[in-house]
């Protein structure tokens, strides 16, 4: 408790660490390519005796700790008349380090056609 006093913080973020990186190696595990009710997998985890348990984290709900997942980009989420759904961003596939990517050759080529037109528009001179 005396150690806990000194720094709250410090445990508190580290709990919140540990759930949150289980939490998300459960989604990536189990339902990679799927949306599914965050309860579900909330007591999908859960079931294991050795979890983190959310009351030792930043998150007083499981709504809380949804909203941060898709804050943080760590998962799309959304709210329907069923509750909160879920789906994990896989960040480590191939798949998507190559959509990324190509985003950003897209977006560089934009870039460069912009450049090309004001360097015309500027040659040309006033137009009136």
């Amino acid at each position: 408790m005396e150690v806990f006093g000194q720094n709250p913080n410090q445990i508190v973020d580290g709990y919140s660490e540990e759930f949150e990186s289980a939490f998300l190696e459960h989604m990536k595990r189990s339902h990679r390519f799927s949306r599914v009710a965050a309860t579900v997998v909330y007591n999908e985890y859960i079931a294991d005796r050795h979890h983190v348990h959310m009351n030792s984290t930043q998150w007083a709900t499981l709504t809380e700790f949804v909203k941060y997942l898709g804050r943080t980009g760590k998962c799309k989420v959304g709210e329907t008349e069923k509750g909160w759904f879920m789906m994990y961003i896989d960040r480590d596939s191939e798949a998507f380090k190559e959509k990324m990517k190509n985003k950003r050759a897209r977006a560089d080529i934009v870039d460069e056609e912009k450049q090309e037109r004001e360097i015309r528009d500027r040659l040309r001179g006033p137009s009136s």
